[in-house]
């Protein structure tokens, strides 16, 4: 089945150019058996556009590095590496259980929520390309919608209403760059056998300098989520590769949400966030 952000949303809302052209094809399967286009459903929803902003205790299960650059963030907790433009991030992997996410104490403004993904690019350069899952609060009742998404900004982001997300399932993401404006992406519930598998052309033009693994404070059109209480998030397998080499967590710039959220390296392909 072949999408268009035309056809999804009417063309009053599609105002940018480089949002009409975007287009992709879907493909699941459920323990290796493919699954029924008919039964594959995507929505899309408002994200609003990833921005960067700009000492926390030790979780108590390990002992972690503290070299690594820091900076604050009023949106991102996570790892982000550099590489130079001359040798550009192909493919970047992730995997990382979905956390089990409650009501922030003292805080009643809603929705509350926090989005882990793996991604390349959003901080040095404009355009993000992400996918991921969500845990979100919408109102005082405490019910949390658990869902995987994908997102290549500033296009539309799309919840993949189809796939199940439950606390603690492993997810494991690849995300595999063809041009700079053309990618495929995987995204796996690794605990429940399912297997997502997006093929995007005509995307905005990535720079593919940055590589990122994330816990993030989204925005919702034009404001920001409340962060909610999650449970620990470890990124393993964190690696990328290059035109030439790979690319890990190594030395990465850890981005910090004071009083919300920290991040630390744990080594090369191991890196966790948590809430504070």
């Amino acid at each position: 089945m072949r999408w268009t952000l035309a056809a999804l949303f009417g063309s009053a809302l599609v105002a940018n150019q480089a949002l009409a052209e975007l287009t992709f094809t879907v493909e699941a399967t459920k323990n290796g058996v493919p699954i029924p286009q008919s039964e594959i459903k995507l929505e899309p929803f408002e994200f609003g556009r990833t921005r960067m902003g700009g000492s926390s205790p030790t979780p108590a299960h390990r002992r972690i590095r503290r070299a690594n650059p820091t900076a604050n963030s009023n949106n991102w907790c996570g790892s982000v590496n550099k590489t130079p433009s001359t040798n550009q991030i192909k493919v970047i992997h992730g995997t990382f259980q979905h956390p089990t996410c409650t009501k922030r104490a003292g805080v009643t403004t809603y929705p509350q929520a926090a989005a882990n993904w793996v991604g390349i690019d959003g901080d040095s350069w404009s355009t993000l390309l992400q996918a991921g899952t969500v845990c979100k609060i919408d109102n005082s009742t405490g019910i949390v919608k658990n869902e995987a998404w994908w997102q290549w900004v500033p296009s539309a982001a799309y919840t993949i209403t189809t796939m199940p997300v439950a606390p603690d399932d492993w997810f494991e993401i690849t995300i595999e760059t063809t041009s700079t404006t053309a990618a495929e992406i995987t995204l796996s519930n690794l605990s429940q056998g399912q297997t997502y598998t997006m093929n995007i052309a005509s995307g905005p033009a990535l720079a593919r300098v940055d590589a990122d693994w994330v816990v993030e404070r989204p925005y919702y059109g034009l404001s920001l989520a409340s962060f909610p209480t999650f449970t620990d998030v470890w990124f393993d397998e964190a690696w990328a590769t290059r035109a030439s080499g790979s690319l890990g967590i190594l030395g990465a710039k850890q981005y910090q949400i004071p009083g919300l959220c920290a991040s630390q390296e744990w080594d090369d392909q191991h890196e966790v966030s948590w809430s504070l």
